[in-house]
């Protein structure tokens, strides 16, 4: 019997989809006593053999999370970090132990406070003045605000899954998000959440600039080759650009981008120079240099605070979102 299942474990690994198909469909018939035989392949680099292992994992359901949680506890000791990472990407906080969750929990008071953070993503991000996360908090009407290191924040809000949805009993559905708060860097925080801030941006830079004052919104989309930029005030755009937007420039040039452009008798004056400038600035990074902070080089400057992750419905807990989140 053993042997049987060694080659179905085996066979995961099988060029044919159709060979993995079925051993995934035998191997979850077996149950719990499955995951055992599968810790070899959920240890292994990410490839096709350990996709298809978490996949048994995933599909066991709570058997399945049950026998990781043993092997947490009992061993194989070279399988108990494998076993703790499929458990949270699988069930996400809550299949993790009281112990586990506690240990986290310590591992990351016992890391804020020297924790230097590395550069922050620039695909899209929200960048708010001043170090009052109680008045960001109130704003986007988030909850559950928990300390968190960068790099977990950074995880759990870009990397790993930030939104569920849900469907109501009269058919609608409602959906929750994850966002990350970093720490304060220069005067500014910036906001990170990939889903919350792709689908809900608008609305929450007004919201942040009514109660903040002021409020920023960046993107920078090389893969669709896309700039997008926009300061609000005081809950209203006072400046904004976007490479396919109608139109693409929004209120007048602010002063830094007045600057950039020379007058013809000014010694520095460059022609191809002053006709890229001549609308204003396009580059987001160039803007959030002149006006925030750009988030590629967080990594040299002084870090007040911590980061916070926090969630948009007081129902649904951060234990629900999957994924293994660095420390």
């Amino acid at each position: 019997m053993t042997e049987d299942i060694a080659a179905l474990v085996r066979q995961l690994a099988a060029t044919e989809r159709a060979d993995r198909r079925e051993a995934s469909e035998r191997l979850v018939a077996l149950g719990a006593p499955a995951v055992g035989h599968l810790l070899p392949l959920l240890r292994e680099p990410i490839g096709t053999a350990r996709s298809a292992a978490e996949s048994c994992v995933e599909r066991l359901g709570e058997p399945g999370l049950a026998a990781l949680r043993k092997v947490r506890v009992e061993g194989p000791g070279q399988f108990r970090a494998t076993a703790l990472r499929v458990l949270a990407d699988t069930g996400g906080a809550d299949a993790l132990s009281p112990a586990d969750r506690a240990a986290v929990e310590r591992l990351v008071r016992v890391k804020l406070p020297d924790e230097a953070p590395d550069d922050l993503p620039i695909h899209a991000w929200i960048a708010v003045p001043g170090a009052d996360v109680t008045a960001i908090l109130a704003a986007l009407e988030l909850h559950d605000a928990r300390p968190v290191t960068t790099a977990m924040g950074v995880s759990a809000a870009v990397d790993h899954e930030n939104s569920l949805t849900e469907e109501a009993p009269d058919g609608s559905e409602t959906t929750a998000y994850r966002v990350f708060i970093s720490p304060e860097f220069e005067g500014w925080r910036l906001l990170y959440g990939t889903d919350y801030v792709n689908e809900n941006w608008a609305q929450a830079v007004e919201k942040l600039s009514t109660h903040c004052r002021e409020a920023h919104f960046y993107v920078v989309d090389e893969y669709n080759r896309s700039w997008v930029w926009s300061v609000w005030e005081n809950g209203r755009v006072t400046r904004g650009y976007s490479t396919y937007g109608d139109p693409q420039w929004e209120g007048e040039p602010l002063e830094f981008e007045r600057d950039l452009v020379l007058d013809e008798d000014d010694e520095m004056y460059d022609p191809e120079e002053a006709a890229a400038y001549a609308d204003g600035v396009r580059d987001p990074e160039e803007v959030a240099s002149a006006l925030s902070i750009q988030p590629t080089t967080v990594g040299v400057l002084d870090k007040v605070g911590h980061g916070w992750l926090a969630v948009t419905d007081p129902d649904v807990g951060h234990g629900r979102f999957r994924g293994a989140l660095p420390v």
